[in-house]
């Protein structure tokens, strides 16, 4: 450390910590806790998040005590650094890779530190990644294991072999999930507006609840790192064109960001019409898209809030071969609402969420609508002297709109108990959730575990069950499009979800290698599914078993040089398969595909980069 000259005791100086790999690069979004150890004691007198430079953190000491400084940072090992403050001093400290640890998953309450420990786990920081990914669909695109498909411009994400609907989305704790159909559309979110994207592969319901049966994807809202105004402009095939914009404010106080985004697409293209094969090309001109989205955010110290707005309108299928339906529209948009504490035991979330779509089968029909309205809290607390986590969790959804009688509603009452249990490098994590919703009860257990076999290798595995309540669309929705509801339907049962896996990183040379392999399966109990009967009156019924089955793959090299060049290549993939029915009738799950993969080699100097793309 540098000191200046001597202050008197008691008196306060600023104590400057940086933190650096072992390569000497700065590393960003530390957090640093201070304990005065003069005296024992338990509590922290700081727990801070870097503001203004992204890898320093100034705190106010007193002269003349000791002060034990705990320096941490995403994908790191934690250290330790002791001071007494003579003077102004400035830390640095180097902090090493930890392939045991992954970065913290904020978009939920009830994640903490080792959510990653016993999983496969992909996450993204779109501040970084704004450019090269422009929606969150297309990252998703990149990560094993994932599948997003969609008619009409629409993409819904699929997660080792599963349905859409098995796959929860959340935004800053609320689910983007459709209230009738379950499924989230991808598409239409900017990666501008938001902070980072968290894959969990696997059914997650012990954390989340209803509809993560499959896996869950947390999505959060970008937030002020820094103070500036910036701004992008893309342009795209088919028309495609969008603006971003994004102003920024933090200090000791507190951070505070604006982000605004705007796009829109022609998408006309050329088709033969199968009923007139011999008739000259058509032009489809309903397939364009356009969307607006905002989202205000501010932190100041353990509190945070955040409001969202998200309109999107585009054109949709219609009947092949009638020019009735070949207008048909489509409309969504939300607001959403949420804060939520961060304490170092307790923390705790609220959030509200809007919800209305829109559709318009053609020119001469009038627009049929549906509003959803949900309220969320959740919240957890670590036991004192235990390793014992007690969470809970409470929503209330209520739908309305054209088709759908009276304004139903469903309240879901949910409770957890997790178990951090560790020996040396190994670790096992039970876990027991109970969730309440009017005469249904779930309860899902699991049990994982992981092994942290040397410095740069992990090993995990885990077991687990998981649930998925009937959509508003499966118990109510009826129109005369030969649609009719089911309200005794039974929920979805995640009977058997399982993972093991294992992971290896290393550093030589400025070179950086990451491997990982997970082989999964999956069995589901009663899966939801919309069938024709002999009249051509589509319902759903709870339907025999789907069974999923599969392995991802991926490898990583990245190398930074000097002057900030650097380079990075990637290969994943994944094989699986997805069969679903009942007896001995199984039939592979429609539109999934049984291997997906991907090659990728980017390089940059500085600001500018290039990238390839191969997509199989």
């Amino acid at each position: 450390p540098a000191t200046a000259p001597a202050q008197e005791p008691g008196q306060e100086v600023e104590v400057t910590v940086r933190a650096v790999s072992e390569g000497g690069a700065a590393i960003a979004g530390i957090s640093v806790t201070v304990h005065d150890v003069t005296m024992v004691s338990r509590s922290p007198l700081l727990r801070g998040r870097v503001e203004s430079e992204g890898d320093v953190v100034s705190v106010s000491l007193a002269v003349g005590r000791n002060y034990r400084v705990r320096v941490q940072a995403p994908g790191h090992r934690g250290r330790d650094a002791h001071v007494s403050p003579s003077g102004p001093v400035t830390l640095r400290v180097v902090l090493t890779v930890d392939p045991y640890e992954l970065p913290p998953i904020t978009a939920a309450v009830g994640a903490s530190d080792s959510e990653g420990l016993a999983r496969s786990v992909t996450q993204a920081r779109f501040a970084d990644e704004s450019l090269t990914y422009a929606t969150v669909a297309e990252w998703l695109r990149d990560v094993p294991g994932a599948a997003v498909r969609g008619p009409g411009g629409s993409q819904a994400l699929s997660v080792r072999g599963s349905r859409s609907e098995d796959v929860l989305v959340l935004l800053d704790g609320v689910p983007l999930n459709d209230p009738l159909t379950g499924r989230a559309d991808l598409a239409m979110i900017p990666t501008s507006t938001l902070e980072s994207g968290t894959l969990v592969r696997g059914a997650a319901s012990q954390r989340y609840g209803s509809g993560a049966g499959a896996g869950v994807l947390l999505l959060t809202s970008r937030i002020g790192h820094g103070t500036g105004l910036s701004g992008g402009v893309r342009m795209e095939s088919f028309g495609g064109m969008g603006l971003d914009l994004r102003a920024e404010t933090s200090g000791r106080r507190g951070r505070l960001a604006l982000s605004v985004s705007a796009s829109r697409a022609e998408n006309d293209f050329s088709f033969r019409n199968p009923v007139e094969p011999d008739a000259a090309a058509e032009v489809r001109t309903n397939a364009d898209a356009a969307g607006v989205h905002g989202a205000l955010t501010g932190a100041s110290g353990p509190l945070s809030a955040s409001l969202r707005f998200d309109r999107s309108e585009r054109g949709v299928p219609g009947r092949a071969g009638t020019r009735v339906f070949a207008d048909s529209r489509a409309e969504d948009q939300s607001w959403i609402a949420t804060t939520g504490i961060e304490l170092p035991a307790v923390r705790g979330s609220a959030s509200y969420g809007w919800h209305r779509l829109g559709y318009r089968a053609s020119a001469e029909d009038s627009e049929s609508a549906q509003e959803v309205r949900e309220l969320r809290m959740a919240g957890d607390t670590d036991i004192p002297s235990s390793p014992l986590t007690l969470g809970g969790r409470l929503t209330r959804e209520e739908v309305e709109g054209d088709a759908i009688g009276g304004s139903p509603g469903r309240t879901t009452i949910g409770g957890r108990l997790v178990a951090a249990l560790t020996a040396g490098r190994f670790r096992v994590d039970p876990a027991l959730s109970v969730d309440v919703a009017g005469d249904r009860m779930v309860a899902s257990p699991e049990i994982s575990a992981a092994w942290l076999i040397y410095p740069q290798t992990r090993a995990w595995g885990r077991v687990g069950q998981g649930f998925r309540f009937p959509t508003f669309g499966d118990l109510y929705f009826a129109s005369q499009y030969q649609l009719r509801a089911n309200p005794d339907l039974k929920a979805e049962r995640i009977a058997f979800d399982s993972e093991v896996g294992v992971s290896f990183r290393t550093l030589s040379g400025g070179v950086e290698l990451e491997t990982s392999a997970s082989a999964w399966a999956r069995r589901t109990e009663d899966p939801i599914v919309w069938l024709a009967s002999s009249v051509a009156l589509w319902s759903p019924r709870n339907l025999g078993e789907l069974q999923a089955s599969g392995l991802d793959l991926q490898v990583e090299v990245v190398s930074r040089g000097p002057a900030e060049l650097g380079w990075r290549a990637q290969l994943a993939g994944t094989l699986q398969q997805s069969r679903v029915g009942f007896g001995s009738n199984r039939n592979p799950l429609p539109y999934e595909p049984g291997t997906t993969g991907r090659a990728s080699f980017e390089t940059w100097r500085g600001a500018a980069g290039l990238r390839l793309d191969i997509r199989y």
